[in-house]
């Protein structure tokens, strides 16, 4: 027994109970023994393929991610190469030896870190991830050399601010053990940059990678405890905007851990927050606002299996603030909206959300792990042959046919 196998059967013993279902009836249903079943749930016995894991999330109604409690691993190598992620991997943690190994004329250009910091902040909310692939390497190494030059607050704000973009990006990707990596080296970094509030919103990304690798409890605790940090000391909307990022990010990991209730008052706490940003903010490059509350609402209720809830809630959010928000958070919500639908069975629906999604901003769908594992969703709950317009959007995605 694995620690992998009883918390999978923890999580298919909860979903079981909740969408109301025998033990003897989901192993009919699958052509399994009710002893099978037992001990599975008890972590006895393994239920982790691929196929296995399909049939019991057709049956519970439920997303793979959401049953496993993190995204699937990516599967193409479109956005981010080999070589690429080995040389963020490098200057991630070779960085304490950066001093010894820098040229003998390198000279620092705080400008030009700081136009290309804007230029890969511009790709990532694109949702360009090939251009903020290809960037970040030399960037990392740039910022990196530039503080150990300098070493003032201002070169450590620079150099926590690419740490962040990285830890987002690789999340998003799928590289979720360098994400936690780049998310912890900018808390340590930032230390020096004497900003609480930003160093909480690094810290962020490191449970945002702990959520990733399913560890959501950790994850919860980690965001509540870092916007408890800066509650009573917040001065303006870009505070205002960190703290009511937070508070969505614990939202999120509780909706993981299948805590309904926290989520209901993380996000109502999140929304009185957001009152006093205006929805076309972009503070921290975050775009917090009521809006992005109604968005992480959709997403949180994905997470926690209840599709309808979350299609409902999806349709109360105002379409002009949709329009405002940027090309990533929009394509990423629409490829929630799609989870939704599918847990509820409209297949149609959730496969219309998706090419809206990819007609937005491609890369969020052919490069994301969850959004692609939503087509292989679609795909295996299709009835008969997929149709041929899912077949076209799976083979778009790299996805086998």
């Amino acid at each position: 027994m694995t620690m992998e196998d009883t918390e999978l059967g923890s999580r298919i013993a909860y979903w079981r109970e909740r969408r109301g279902v025998t033990q003897k009836l989901l192993a009919d249903r699958l052509g399994r023994s009710k002893s099978w079943i037992e001990k599975v749930e008890a972590g006895k016995r393994s239920a982790s393929r691929l196929p296995i894991l399909i049939s019991i999330c057709t049956e519970l109604r439920v997303d793979l991610p959401v049953l496993i409690g993190r995204d699937l691993a990516r599967d193409t190598r479109e956005c981010i190469d080999d070589v690429q992620v080995e040389a963020i991997r490098v200057s991630l943690e070779r960085y304490d030896a950066i001093g010894s190994e820098m040229p003998d004329d390198y000279t620092p250009d705080i400008n030009q870190t700081r136009r290309q910091l804007a230029y890969i902040w511009s790709a990532f909310e694109m949702a360009d991830y090939q251009v903020v692939s290809m960037t970040l390497p030399g960037l990392l190494l740039d910022v990196q050399r530039t503080h150990v030059i300098l070493g003032n607050a201002e070169t450590a704000r620079d150099l926590a601010e690419v740490y962040l973009v990285a830890s987002s990006t690789l999340r998003k990707l799928g590289e979720y053990d360098l994400a936690w990596l780049a998310g912890d080296r900018g808390v340590h970094v930032s230390e020096n940059a004497d900003d609480s509030t930003f160093s909480a919103l690094i810290g962020s990304r490191v449970a945002n990678a702990l959520v990733a690798i399913g560890r959501s409890e950790a994850a919860f605790n980690l965001n509540i405890s870092l916007a408890s940090r800066i509650e009573s000391d917040l001065h303006g909307e870009d505070d205002m905007s960190a703290y009511g990022h937070i508070l969505l990010q614990a939202a999120m990991a509780a909706a993981h851990k299948g805590d309904a209730i926290s989520v209901r008052d993380l996000i109502r706490e999140a929304r009185g927050v957001a009152g006093h940003v205006p929805d076309h903010a972009n503070h921290h490059h975050l775009s917090f606002g009521m809006t992005n509350v109604g968005v992480h609402h959709v997403s949180a209720l994905v997470s926690l299996g209840e599709g309808g809830l979350a299609v409902d809630a999806s349709k109360k959010i105002g379409e002009e603030g949709i329009r405002m928000l940027r090309p990533e958070r929009r394509a990423n919500h629409l490829v929630d909206v799609a989870r939704a639908y599918s847990q509820w069975g409209m297949r149609e629906e959730a496969l219309e959300k998706l090419l809206e999604a990819e007609s937005l901003a491609r890369r969020e769908v052919n490069c994301r792990p969850l959004a692609r594992s939503t087509i292989e969703n679609l795909m295996e709950r299709s009835s008969g042959t997929p149709s041929p317009t899912l077949c076209a959007l799976a083979e778009r995605t790299g996805i086998t046919v």
